[in-house]
């Protein structure tokens, strides 16, 4: 007697939709936003802004102070990747409609990935931040994960759209349109300005001059100098604030020529202070020259003008007080 086997059960598992790299992309700049607004609104350009996506960024070159230095701006970071680990969505996640989810080896893939793994995903990112090639890992990986994805075992899918009824649901999503709104209208750098202000000046005392040298030095003024940067937002009620970048020393020269000279003939303007002298070179035909002077702190700066190597004038020039 032949007893037929029944065929084995299979087990149905459905796989979520994967988020694509361009939504990944979005939903990345638009958290970016939101924490520049946190950043702005707490110290203005002064503090840089965090990211989920950690980049190895150069240090700002106008001079503004990391992230971490703002206990409200660290807090800002955390709670999102609190909230990430909670719920696998971040507020520009929700509004693209996609989020974290823990995707183990021999398990479904589903369920929030948790603080900690949230967190050492964020510290997984470094990885895909050398030379950003494990960002752009999920054009090509078949799961479309970045390596910090890999290590954490998370996939990022497409979000189920919320029911109607679930108004619950729905004032999540609005409460995150609206943090993304203001994280783009404050958040977001559209354009920059800046200028040099001029401050204080000392005019230096000059020395009697040969009245028979073809070139003749008018003046030599000393000025405190202020450069400064000012970032535009579309934020409405964005202060008029500005960022003093640098102050400096500028050292204006001017002179006549009364005589005939070589037409490569060469002005030297010495500038000496703490016994380190500086010299710059300036046509003669140029009638005035700004040079920022190097090295002046708290004392005097001794100025010589000379004519291809020929003294005209010296003085000493106390730094101008104030601002």
């Amino acid at each position: 007697m032949t007893t037929t086997l029944a065929p084995l059960a299979t087990t149905d598992v459905t796989t979520p939709e994967l988020a694509t790299w361009g939504r990944r992309v979005v939903a990345a700049l638009l958290d970016g936003a939101v924490l520049g607004a946190v950043a702005w609104f707490v110290a203005g350009d002064d503090i840089t802004a965090p990211s989920l996506q950690p980049t190895f960024s150069p240090v700002d070159p106008d001079g503004a102070q990391p992230w971490t230095s703002s206990g409200v701006v660290v807090a800002a970071w955390l709670l999102m990747l609190v909230l990430q680990g909670l719920t696998g969505q971040t507020p520009g996640r929700r509004v693209l409609g996609i989020q974290v989810v823990r995707a183990p080896v021999d398990r479904p893939v589903g369920g929030v990935p948790g603080i900690l793994r949230s967190v050492g995903r964020w510290f997984a990112h470094l990885i895909d931040a050398f030379l950003l090639i494990g960002y752009l890992r999920p054009l090509w990986d078949p799961m479309r994960r970045t390596f910090a994805d890999g290590l954490a075992h998370t996939l990022v899918v497409r979000r189920a759209p919320t029911p109607r009824g679930d108004r619950r649901g729905q004032a999540v999503t609005a409460v995150a349109g609206v943090v993304v709104v203001v994280g783009l209208l404050a958040g977001v750098e559209v354009g920059s300005s800046g200028g040099v202000e001029r401050g204080t000046q000392t005019a230096c005392a000059l020395e009697p001059q040969d009245a028979d040298a073809p070139v003749h030095v008018r003046s030599v003024v000393l000025v405190r100098e202020t450069e400064w940067t000012r970032g535009s937002r579309a934020w409405p009620w964005a202060a008029d604030a500005r960022r003093d970048v640098r102050t400096r020393l500028s050292l204006d020269v001017s002179w006549n020529v009364a005589a005939q000279v070589a037409p490569d003939a060469r002005l030297q303007v010495r500038t000496t202070f703490g016994g380190a002298s500086v010299d710059n070179d300036v046509a003669v035909a140029e009638g005035q020259v700004q040079l920022e002077v190097e090295g002046a702190g708290g004392g005097p700066v001794d100025v010589d003008v000379l004519l291809d190597g020929r003294p005209l004038t010296s003085c000493t020039v106390p730094l101008p007080t104030g601002g």
